[in-house]
C-alpha cells in the first residue's frame, strides 16, 4: 500500500501580523504604498502572471522576498485565509499622541475634516471606512483604543495602503478627546438611524468632525451627547439602515461635495 505524501508544512502566519494577503491587495499596495512593506511572501510553484509581476517588482524596488513550499495565515477569528499564495509584511501602524494630533489640526489652512469611530468592531468596516477616509482626503481619523478593530490583520488588507496616507490618534476616551475638539472650534456631527437632520441638507462645510457609531448599536450615549448635531442619510426604499462603511462614505462624501461646490 503506497503511503500518502505528507504535505508541506511551510510559513505560518496570524493574520494579525501586519499582514496583507491576496493578490489584487499586495499588488494594489506595492504600487501605492511600496514603503509599508517590510517583506512578501510567495509560495513556490504558482505560475501566475500577476505573482510574477508582484516579484519583479520586489526586486526593482530592492523589497526582501520569501520563496515558501506552503503558506497558511489563521485569520482573526480562526480558520485559514485565501492568500492566492501571496502575502506582505508591513511595518507597524504609526499613530498619533493626542497633542500631537491636535498640533497637526492646528497647523491646517483650511477647514478642519475628521472623522472620529465610535466602536467600529468589523475589521472589514474598519479598512473600508478608512480606504473611504483617505479618498475623501480627510485630515485625520481619531479612534478609541479599547473596542475597535485591529489596524492589522484584514483592516488593513481592506484598506489597501489607506492607512499609509491618513493620520491616525488612538486615544483613551473619546467622548473627553471630542471636548477637546470643540474648543479647537471643531464642529461634531454624530450619524444617527433615527432623529437627526439630513446629511444632504446640513452645512458640512466647516471645521467638521463626523462620528461613526457602532455596526448594531450605533453611537455610545456619552458619545452621542457630546456631538453638536446629529446626522442622518434619508431611506427612500424598504430598508431602514445602512452598514456602517457606506453610511460614513456617503456622509463623508457629502463634504466633499459640499465643499467642492463651494470652490
Amino acid at each position: 500500500m503506497t503511503e500518502k505524501p505528507i504535505a508541506p508544512v511551510g510559513k505560518r502566519l496570524q493574520a494579525n501580523e501586519n499582514l496583507i494577503w491576496g493578490i489584487h491587495p499586495v499588488a494594489a499596495l506595492l504600487e501605492q504604498s511600496p514603503g509599508t512593506i517590510t517583506e512578501i511572501y510567495i509560495v513556490k510553484g504558482r505560475p501566475n502572471p500577476k505573482i510574477q509581476a508582484i516579484i519583479d517588482q520586489c526586486r526593482a524596488l530592492g523589497i526582501k522576498s520569501r520563496f515558501e513550499t506552503a503558506l497558511s495565515i489563521t485569520g482573526e477569528t480562526g480558520g485559514s485565509v485565501n492568500h492566492q499564495g501571496v502575502a506582505a509584511r508591513t511595518k507597524a501602524t504609526e499613530t498619533l499622541s493626542e497633542e500631537d494630533f491636535l498640533t497637526l489640526i492646528r497647523q491646517e489652512t483650511q477647514p478642519a475634516f475628521l472623522l472620529a469611530l465610535d466602536s467600529i468592531q468589523d475589521p472589514q468596516n474598519m479598512g473600508a471606512i478608512l480606504r473611504s477616509a483617505a479618498a475623501a482626503g480627510v485630515t485625520g481619523v481619531i479612534l478609541p483604543r479599547d473596542r475597535s478593530a485591529p489596524l492589522g490583520g484584514t483592516t488593513a488588507k481592506i484598506a489597501a495602503g489607506a492607512l499609509a496616507h491618513l493620520a491616525i490618534c488612538v486615544v483613551t476616551n473619546l467622548s473627553i478627546f471630542l471636548q477637546k475638539l470643540q474648543q479647537e472650534n471643531i464642529w461634531l456631527y454624530g450619524t444617527v438611524k433615527d432623529g437627526g437632520t439630513s446629511v444632504f441638507k446640513t452645512d458640512l462645510t466647516g471645521p467638521v468632525c463626523l462620528v461613526i457609531g457602532n455596526e448594531e448599536k450605533g453611537l455610545r450615549p456619552l458619545v452621542a451627547k457630546q456631538c453638536d448635531f446629529k446626522v442622518t442619510i434619508p431611506m427612500q426604499g424598504t430598508l431602514d439602515s445602512l452598514n456602517a462603511s457606506v453610511a460614513a462614505g456617503i456622509s463623508l462624501f457629502e463634504v466633499v461635495r459640499q465643499r467642492t461646490e463651494i470652490v
